[in-house]
This record gives C-alpha cells, structure tokens and sequence, in this order.
C-alpha cells in the first residue's frame, strides 16, 4: 500500500513530465517556425543575391560598353581627379599624343602640349619628331553636393582641317594671281619679245659690220648681250607666274632617281659658269630607286631647290641632296651649309612672292611648293638654330600606291 509521500512523488513527476511535454512542444513548434523563417530568409537571400549579380553582370556589361565606346573614339579622352592628375585615358589619346598610357597616368600635365583656353589649337610634336594641330576642351566632372570630382579633356586632331584650310588659302591665292597673271602676261611678253628681237638683231648687225675689236665695240656687244639676257629673264619670271597661277596635270611616269638628281642638278648649273661650278661640293645619296611622279615637273622643282641652295652660298659650300623613305613618304631632300632662314620666316617660304633675297623673284620655292601639293604632297622646310649655318628643304610625296592619278 503506497504511502501519501510516494503518491505525491508520482504526481510531482507527472507534473514535470506534463511541463516537460509543453516545453518539448512549444520548442518543436518554435523550432519549425524557424526553420521555416530560416528557409524564407534563405530563399530571399538566394533571390537578392541572384537580383545582386545580376546587376553587377549588367554594371559590368555596361562598363565594358562604355569602356569600348571610350577606346573606340576618334577623339581623345583624358580623365584627371580632383588634383588635376589623369586617371584615364583612351586610345585615341595615347595615338595623338604619341606616348603609351603608363607616361601619362599621374602626369598634371600633357608632355609637350602647351595649357591654352578654351578650344585653341597648338602645335604639338610627338616623341617620334612628327608635328599635329591638337584642339583642347575641359569639363569638369560634378558630385551630387555641387563641386567637382575632377574633369574630362577633349583632345582633337585638326592636323588634316589645318591643312585643308591652308591649300584652300592657297588656292585661293593661286586663283588671285592666276586672273592677275593672265592679264599681265600679254601686256608684258609683247614689249619684251620686241625688246630681246631689236637687241638680238642689233648684236647680229655689229658682228656682220665686223667693227675693230676696240673696247667700245666690246662694251656695245655686252649691252646687247645683256638686254638679251634680261628679256629672256623677264620671260622665265612671266613663265613661271603663269605655270605656278595654272598648274598643268600631272603625267606620271616611273623615274630612275639617280637619274632625276643629275639631270636637276645640271639645269641648276646651266646658270653658272663653267669655271665657278667648282666652287660647290654636290654629294647624292638615295635608298629610293625609282620614283612615280611627273618627270618634268619634279626635275623643275628639284632644279629650283638645287638653285636655291647654291645662290644662298654664291662664294662656294656644300649641297647634299638625297632621296628616302620616311613615315611612309618618299621625301627628296636638298640642304646645304647657306646662312639659312630666320626662323620667324620659315612659315613664309613657298609663299608667292616672298624672298629673303635681294635679286630674287619669289617665285622659284612658290612653284615647288605647288608641284608637290599637285603630287599630294608638300614642301616642308627647316633652318638651323641661330648662330649656325645651312637649311634644309624637302619634297614629301606619298609613295606609289598613295599617288594621285590626276
């Protein structure tokens, strides 16, 4: 028979287990309940992190567009940071500047290419000693509380709309003198040609009047000899206007360039008396072996510059002329060891008219300089730094397959 403690045991203990069976309860259903708010948050962390790397796909999708876009204009682009440095640059940029990306990233400034305000043109020499017009335009990059973040630099290459603009001028210039030309041309070849007839025809009457070789008689023949002279000159300047005013076209032929130099060089010195023509030291040297062009027009400027050098140097001095490939260019290159040209009138050589001699028309580097833009080229000239002597002048032509077939 159980005693009152032992049934109070038994029912203490059915108790505890009645507790401990709500507990377990109240715990499994807690339990389920966050299982199932555990595989809810599962199920919207993989969905967030599904919508997350799909953004980032597309963030990175339209970075690489955007950054193709970038590397595939034309135009340069610089990127610098609110200190000024560049950041970023496109390929266009690293092209017209002509340096690689790791020289510019950290520079403040732009190697070689001076500061200018707003959309200036500057003259910029590459690293590899070719010359562009670059333009430049800044932006500043805003951040959303108003300052700057840093900026963004245009960069454009106006080298070929310069040098449209330049034989536009040109052309313009050579229309001018050409209706100027064409009327004077007629005024001044009938004069002249009466001029140098009546003085050749007297020469011929003082030969066959076989006057005494006296110093009279030889003073008398040497002014006809000089009137002949001079009305021949006047024709060659009147030649020269009228051919530089209306260029012919172009007869393109395959031309041995040893051959070219040589006969240029003996029209140059068909000038000079035999005696003097010592006086000049003319080295040859070409890699080129033939060249495409019109004979007769490049033998004439050729000539003219072969002239040139050895007027700028009458006493005597050193003429090399040379014939290469430069850049994908046939250059034909005449220098010599003359005083040169100041530098503040390079730009005006090839212009007509203009000469820094005193006895010179003006006309002669004005004509070169039309028959290389009539090949597609053009003339370029340099002159040595001050106190040194000598310049250098050179026809650039494109290459065969580059020619114009006008």
């Amino acid at each position: 028979m159980s005693t009152n403690g032992e049934v109070i045991e038994r029912r203490e203990l059915e108790l505890a287990m009645e507790v401990f069976a709500g507990l377990s309860e109240n715990l499994s259903t807690s339990f389920s309940a966050l299982a199932e708010r555990a595989e809810r948050v599962e199920r919207e962390l993989c969905q967030a992190n599904e919508e997350l790397a799909s953004k980032v796909a597309e963030l990175d999708a339209l970075k690489r567009h955007l950054e193709s876009i970038l590397q595939a204009l034309p135009t340069g682009v610089v990127v610098r940071d609110g200190e000024g440095r560049m950041t970023r640059a496109n390929a266009a940029a690293t092209e017209l500047l002509g340096h690689e990306l790791e020289a510019l990233l950290g520079a403040r400034t732009l190697p070689g290419l001076a500061e200018a305000p707003g959309t200036a043109a500057n003259e910029y020499t590459r690293p590899d000693g070719t010359t562009r017009t670059l333009a430049r335009r800044r932006s500043c990059l805003p951040t959303p509380d108003g300052g700057a973040a840093g900026s963004v630099e245009i960069i454009d290459d106006r080298t070929e709309l310069t040098r449209l603009n330049e034989r536009l001028h040109s052309l313009d210039k050579m229309a001018a003198l050409g209706s100027m030309a064409g009327g004077i041309a007629h005024e001044i070849r009938n004069p002249m040609n009466a001029i140098q007839g009546f003085a050749e025809l007297l020469a011929a009457r003082l030969t066959a009047a076989q006057q005494p070789d006296t110093d009279a008689a030889r003073q008398e023949s040497r002014w006809c000899s000089l009137i002949v002279e001079g009305a021949r000159e006047v024709e060659s300047i009147v030649q020269s206007l009228l051919t530089l005013a209306d260029p012919k076209r172009l007869h393109l032929d395959r031309v041995e360039t040893d051959e070219l130099l040589r006969e240029a060089t003996k029209a140059a010195l068909a000038d000079v008396s035999e005696a003097h023509r010592t006086s000049w030291d003319i080295s040859y040297a070409s890699t080129l072996e033939h060249l495409f062009v019109d004979r007769i027009q490049v033998r004439q400027a050729l000539r003219n510059l072969i002239a040139n050098s050895l007027q700028a140097q009458p006493e005597g001095g050193a003429v090399n002329i040379s014939v290469g490939v430069d850049r994908g260019l046939a250059n034909i290159t005449v220098s010599d060891t003359g005083p040169g040209i100041p530098v503040g009138l390079v730009d005006r050589v090839g212009d007509p008219f203009f000469t820094t001699r005193a006895a010179g028309t003006g006309l002669g580097l004005a004509l070169v300089n039309s028959i290389a833009q009539l090949h597609g080229g053009h003339l370029q000239v340099h002159t040595t730094a001050p106190g040194e002597r000598g310049a250098t002048f050179t026809i650039q032509l494109p290459l065969p397959d580059q020619t114009p077939t006008n």
